[in-house]
């Protein structure tokens, strides 16, 4: 408990630099990323996030990317926390008050059902970072990723909104960010019509997509295999 404190001052000093918890406070300074000495935790890997992370309740075909992480894993354990539907901020009220992880590998992706809230986004994820067992440098975050709608493809209200967020997201975090929104759509097969238009409007392929939101299984293994990719390359 008294460590959960102390963490939890450590966080309301991340927020105070940024400006608050959401509202339209400055950018989170480069100090978002812990300076401590390194952790020799728990090679095992916590998973927190929506439904990109966790998948939907009887939808095998939208499985989330850990359970796909956690098929070709290995001997690391894969831990899921959150759930579809939620907003950053609630994902990060759980892994805030969650001690049983915090030692573990973090992978944070957080954002997609408030992908245009920005400055929540980034406090939460900073938050989530300092609350991490002391010394434990060892997290990725990913970007947001814009949904196959009209207001987030190429050229629409929103677009730019989540393209600024996730070049903020690179220069606060660093390594330890990774574009996961590039990535997928770099992914698209030059062959299928549909993922060509989706290229042109920068939004991820339909050959991955379950719908205009979700990944499917090919999308879900794809960003699952980057993200342990990612893990090995650091040697955590």
């Amino acid at each position: 408990m008294q460590r959960r404190m102390a963490l939890g001052a450590l966080a309301s000093m991340v927020l105070a630099a940024c400006g608050g918890g959401g509202g339209g406070g400055g950018g989170i300074e480069d100090s978002a990323v812990p300076q401590a000495g390194a952790l020799a935790g728990t090679g095992d890997i916590a998973a927190w996030g929506d439904s990109h992370t966790t998948g939907l309740p009887n939808r095998p075909d939208v499985p989330g990317y850990a359970a796909q992480l956690r098929q070709i894993a290995g001997s690391r354990q894969v831990f899921e926390g959150g759930f579809a539907g939620l907003t950053s901020t609630q994902v990060a009220d759980l892994q805030t008050r969650d001690d049983a992880h915090d030692d573990r590998v973090n992978v944070f992706w957080y954002g997609g059902n408030n992908q245009t809230d920005a400055e929540t986004i980034k406090a939460d994820l900073a938050r989530s970072i300092a609350s991490l067992a002391p010394g434990n440098q060892r997290f990725l975050v990913l970007g947001v990723v814009n949904q196959a709608t009209p207001a987030e493809r190429r050229g629409g209200a929103d677009y730019d909104t989540i393209v600024r967020l996730n070049a903020d997201l690179a220069r606060i975090y660093g390594d330890r960010f990774f574009d996961v929104r590039q990535f997928l759509v770099g992914l698209a097969d030059p062959a299928d019509p549909a993922d060509v238009i989706d290229k042109q409007d920068d939004v991820a392929p339909s050959s991955l997509r379950a719908d205009g939101v979700h990944l499917n299984v090919a999308g879900s293994t794809a960003v699952a295999r980057k993200v342990l990719e990612l893990i090995t390359a650091n040697g955590w």
